[in-house]
């Protein structure tokens, strides 16, 4: 396994010096923006992708028409620090992780949520008006699902561009602030403190009236240990999140939450050393010192056949787990993608696997079908999640999609955690660019 990781790695990383292209080839590139069932997870997350990338897009394409060659890599360094990395942070990383992470799932259980945005900052911050009277596995899900919704915008980009032919140099930040920056790096920043210290922690943090653990990776932590029925003996419905006692190394000093972080780090590891994280070094690269907008993703090919792995990490059920994603892409643009999901805690796991295809194409139609299977150790219970995709294209510059699905009531990256149907709505524009170097 680590023999194939290492090739897996080195050959990308050899073939990227390839993947650009000459000035002459004409991109074309759909934006989409989509609605759909509460949580607004997995439609949101293409929105922000498709207006975000739209933008610098446009932005990119006009500063490439300046003639003086050091004003252009002026404009494009400012562009990429304050556009793509402050301004699409803001977009991508806390609007998508509050506003449609955070808020969507306390919307689709009923709860009390309040939001506040840390605006022109980074980040934002959100309190239960009374937490312990609130359900641990709700909590536990609604504190998880802002980094849900970070490493689901870091999916569909990532399949996106192995879907696509070519995208934009730009789209390797979308895969570090969702695995990187907000996976690996924030979870450990955000836990360890607490699990070495959790008195001083505790004391650090009373300046936060409202909520003394205030990062989502360890109230995520908390509420899954909770829900096992470990804090039962001390917790007060009227704290939130942790009760004060003399000895905080009660809420640490016990196997399952100390478990449970080595699981988290080690399923956030797996996610930040996915080889399509080099795409944010790679495209800042060529994009500042060449100019170049697009790029062409790297896929070994067999057989007619393109295929590429990929890893997703993700705040579950049950605890960490991971997606394992493989990308082929066939004849006649037709695209499919396998996953393995495996994740858990010591007590309960919960194992299961999908299959999508894209782009069947019958004339001015192009369907896709995805379809999911998992168990749940700790209900006991055998799941199922099925969505049929349609993409209408009445010319070569609109398109038109509805999605109808339906699954079981459980935990699925992205979708509604109740069972039943739901559905997605939206609209594509579609346009075409000239690629400079």
């Amino acid at each position: 396994m680590k023999s194939l990781l290492k090739s897996i790695f080195f050959s990308t990383l050899l073939a990227f010096a390839q993947s650009s292209f000459s000035q002459d080839l004409e991109v074309s590139k759909e934006y989409s923006i989509i609605y759909g069932s509460s949580p607004n997870i997995e439609s949101s997350a293409e929105s922000i992708v498709g207006v975000s990338s739209f933008v610098f897009d446009q932005v990119n394409t006009t500063i490439e028409e300046v003639d003086e060659r050091g004003l252009r890599f002026l404009l494009r360094f400012t562009n990429l620090t304050f556009l793509q990395l402050y301004a699409g942070g803001l977009a991508y990383g806390t609007l998508m992780h509050e506003q449609f992470g955070h808020k969507s799932r306390a919307n689709e259980f009923g709860l009390p949520l309040e939001l506040k945005y840390n605006f022109p900052g980074l980040g934002g911050d959100f309190y239960f008006p009374v937490s312990q009277d609130i359900p641990s596995l709700q909590r536990q899900l609604v504190v998880g699902a802002g980094f849900e919704a970070s490493s689901f915008i870091a999916f569909h980009a990532t399949k996106s561009m192995y879907k696509n032919e070519y995208s934009g140099t730009y789209i390797g930040w979308y895969f570090m602030a969702g695995k990187v920056i907000e996976g690996a790096l924030t979870s450990q920043m955000d836990i360890v403190p607490f699990l070495e210290d959790p008195n001083r922690y505790y004391a650090t943090n009373t300046r936060l009236s409202r909520n003394p653990i205030p990062n989502d990776p360890l109230a995520y932590l908390l509420a899954l240990t909770e829900s096992y029925g470990y804090f039962d003996d001390f917790l007060d419905s009227q704290e939130p999140w942790v009760q004060r006692v003399d000895d905080m190394t009660l809420y640490t000093d016990n196997t399952f939450i100390n478990d449970q972080n080595e699981r988290i780090k080690k399923t956030q590891l797996l996610a930040a050393i996915d080889p399509s994280n080099l795409y944010a070094l790679y495209g800042t690269f060529i994009y500042l010192f060449k100019g170049t907008l697009f790029m062409k993703p790297f896929m070994p090919k067999i057989n007619g056949i393109s295929f590429m792995p990929s890893v997703r990490a993700n705040y579950g059920e049950l605890g960490a787990e991971n997606y394992f994603d493989l990308y082929m892409k066939l004849p006649k643009k037709l695209f499919i993608s396998f996953n393995y999901r495996s994740g858990g805690n010591m007590f309960h796991l919960v194992r299961g696997g999908g299959i999508e295809f894209e782009n069947i194409n019958i004339k001015q139609l192009q369907l896709g079908v995805q379809f999911d299977y998992w168990k749940n150790q700790r209900q006991g219970s055998n799941n199922i999640n099925f969505l049929l995709k349609n993409r209408y294209t009445p010319n070569e510059k609109v398109s038109m999609y509805a999605s109808f699905g339906y699954k079981s009531e459980g935990f699925l990256m992205g979708k509604p955690f109740q069972g039943g149907f739901y559905g997605y709505f939206g609209i594509g524009i579609n346009m075409r660019y000239m690629a400079r170097q």
